[in-house]
């Protein structure tokens, strides 16, 4: 687990081997930390030398033998934080770029519930309000699981209100019951007899999600346009007050 947090970070899966073997042992020599990292001792060189450079390792030499320290997890912490803080601070100018050429693609496809997840993840990120037609009973039951644990707590957190509009089954009703912990509304629809959303349409940040959880069909496609996010905004809103 702590290797793959530092991965994520930027690390990689030598760097963080060597990091938390160093950080395990408090201060050690290269054949201390190929033991413990399981590593080859040229390979530890190496990585070490990498560390260094970045600031992650220090080397101090005790008669005539090389120790190796690591930076405290708290000033990496710190570090995390401040270039958080610094893509947060750019992200504005970095959508302007991605939506000022016409020429940039709009439409992206998203291959099996990997790629679900990934378009759930971005919408999670809205600033704003969010639509949403689905139905339950077509979702899987860790998609659901992955929604509470993940995505739920990140929209709150964001403040982004949440709509949904879903067909009358047990599963909406359940669904609709906690709507008081959710950040958000259901509203049940009565669809004629052997008629149902055949998959999710999630509407956040002029962008227009369609997800499908059929196993033969298991995809996601997300339409970056204003145009078709107005449109279909507006007739959810059409059938919102209907309801």
């Amino acid at each position: 687990m702590y290797e793959e947090i530092l991965i994520q970070n930027g690390f990689t899966i030598k760097e963080a081997k060597v990091y938390l073997a160093i950080l395990e042992i408090g201060e050690a020599t290269m054949s201390m930390i190929a033991r413990r990292s399981k590593l080859e001792r040229p390979t530890v060189y190496d990585v070490v030398k990498d560390l260094q450079q970045k600031g992650l390792a220090f080397i101090t030499e005790k008669k005539g033998m090389k120790y190796v320290s690591a930076l405290s997890p708290m000033v990496l912490l710190d570090r995390f934080k401040n270039s958080f803080n610094k893509a947060e601070s750019i992200l504005p100018d970095l959508l302007t770029m991605a939506y000022k050429s016409p020429l940039k693609p709009r439409i992206k496809f998203y291959e099996g519930m990997n790629g679900i997840k990934e378009i759930l993840r971005e919408y999670s990120h809205a600033e704003e309000d969010v639509y949403c037609f689905t139905d339950y009973e077509l979702m899987p039951d860790s998609l659901r699981k992955f929604i509470w644990d993940e995505i739920i707590p990140e929209r709150i957190k964001r403040k982004a209100y949440l709509r949904l509009l879903v067909p009358n089954n047990e599963k909406s009703l359940a669904e609709k019951a906690k709507d008081n912990i959710r950040y958000g509304e259901h509203k049940i629809m009565n669809f004629p007899k052997d008629q149902t959303i055949s998959f999710e349409i999630l509407l956040f940040g002029k962008k227009t999600g369609f997800l499908c959880f059929s196993k033969e069909e298991e995809f996601g496609l997300l339409i970056e346009s204003g145009d078709i996010f107005n449109t279909l905004k507006s007739i959810f809103l059409f059938i919102w007050n209907l309801v």
